[in-house]
């Protein structure tokens, strides 16, 4: 692979362009024949005979043909399907009138054209500049309102929190990483730790030059979360760079809770009204895998999550970890079933079921990788140090989401609630 086109402004960094041009040209030269595009799953079950049965959709034409394998890969991720709430969904809209654009922002690439060419009609009939309102705070949201303000359209972005981001000048010194039993077991270490996290936020912030009382110093914590976006260095045109320079238009903390009688706006729950041409729902994503089995061969194949084990005692005695946030009841938390983020325990002796993409990762590139390499070995029936049982994996995958929720408290609940993957911090 050539280095990235702008590899001078980015840092080296890979940009979006540069990693879908990678893509075409890697599926051109080794996967031609081998992907079926515009096709929809819409089932997914194990015959008597024990292979796989696929149905599957051309979206196209419509027509619907089911597709046998003897093995199966999930790599839609855990949680793909657009995730809105009913007051703000289309129907809603339609029934309360409005006449804008609206869709959720994993459609901003198909609504895009339609995006930058709505002209509205003022009073003296004259066009005039769309007003764009993007309701969400985390990375879908950051992304398209900067897009769209860096194409010259007018955006308000409504959130109440945003994710947290880190930019940074240079690496923290070997000393400092290297001491990680001294950090996370110890008063002052804990100190130390917590103080250099605070500070990495506060650099990242002030880096922006944002004031003390900027809506985006309300970010969920780099410590205790995973809503953390990395901006590398500082950028005029990024999200952070454009609201600073008044070209997005904060309305935080807030929440929008529906649409106005004029048929063109949104309201908040603090009884503001925003005037809205064109609505954008970055409100986050729900598991994209309920809707691929029924509730028999999820049972089956054990992909579903349960209910913590409260006999199973684990303990974590870093002083780092001593106070974490207030987490929601052991009632409303909940573990994966999944042996390592790759495997349903269940179903980890018949080596035909396995799942790649559903971890979180600092490097997507390499992670997926090593699991797609572990992945061929375990369905080629290598030998492996795998658990002897399902019980024993499940063990694993319960052990694993303590460790999340004791690490990361509420997150779990956050993200991919449907799911049921292992989470691992890769």
């Amino acid at each position: 692979m050539p280095p990235p086109s702008k590899a001078a402004e980015t840092g080296g960094r890979l940009t979006g362009d540069d990693m879908c041009a990678y893509m075409e040209t890697f599926t051109a030269k080794f996967l031609a024949g081998k992907i079926k595009l515009k096709t929809e799953i819409l089932d997914i079950r194990r015959s008597s005979s024990g292979s796989w049965l696929v149905t599957v959709e051309n979206i196209p034409s419509g027509v619907q043909e089911v597709l046998v394998f003897s093995h199966i890969v999930l790599c839609t991720g855990g949680c793909s399907n657009p995730s809105v709430p009913t007051y703000l969904s289309l129907p809603a809209a339609e029934s309360a009138g409005f006449r804008g654009l609206i869709f959720h922002s994993s459609k901003f690439r198909d609504h895009l054209d339609e995006v930058l060419n709505t002209k509205p009609i003022d009073s003296d009939g004259n066009e005039k500049d769309a007003s764009i309102v993007v309701i969400g705070g985390g990375k879908s949201a950051q992304d398209v309102a900067a897009y769209l303000a860096n194409a010259g359209r007018r955006v308000t972005v409504v959130l109440e929190r945003t994710d947290a981001f880190l930019a940074y000048k240079k690496p923290l010194p070997d000393f400092i990483r290297k001491s990680r039993r001294f950090l996370h077991t110890t008063w002052l270490g804990s100190k130390i730790v917590h103080y250099i996290w605070d500070k990495i936020t506060s650099t990242s912030l002030d880096l922006y030059s944002l004031p003390t009382n900027s809506p985006l110093r309300n970010t969920h914590s780099v410590f205790w979360g995973i809503r953390t976006n990395d901006e590398g260095s500082y950028r005029l045109n990024s999200f952070h760079g454009l609201v600073q320079s008044g070209k997005i238009k904060l309305v935080a903390p807030a929440r929008a809770t529906g649409f106005g009688d004029d048929g063109k706006s949104v309201t908040l729950k603090d009884g503001q009204v925003l005037s809205a041409d064109v609505v954008i729902l970055a409100t986050g994503f729900k598991s994209s895998w309920t809707s691929l089995f029924d509730a028999q061969t999820a049972t089956e194949l054990g992909i579903s999550r349960h209910v913590p084990f409260t006999n199973t005692p684990h303990n974590w005695d870093y002083t780092s970890l001593a106070s974490p946030p207030v987490s929601h009841p052991n009632k409303e938390q909940w573990s994966s079933s999944i042996y390592r983020g790759l495997v349903p325990a269940k179903n980890i002796s018949k080596r035909d079921f396995a799942i790649n993409g559903a971890v979180f990762t600092t490097n997507n590139g390499y992670s997926f990788e090593v699991s797609a390499h572990w992945i061929s070995s375990y369905f080629l029936g290598d030998r492996m140090q795998l658990p002897s049982t399902a019980e024993e994996a499940l063990a694993s995958a319960e052990r694993n989401s303590a460790w999340m929720r004791k690490r990361f408290p509420n997150m779990l609940l956050w993200c991919f609630a449907d799911a049921g993957t292992d989470y691992r911090l890769l």
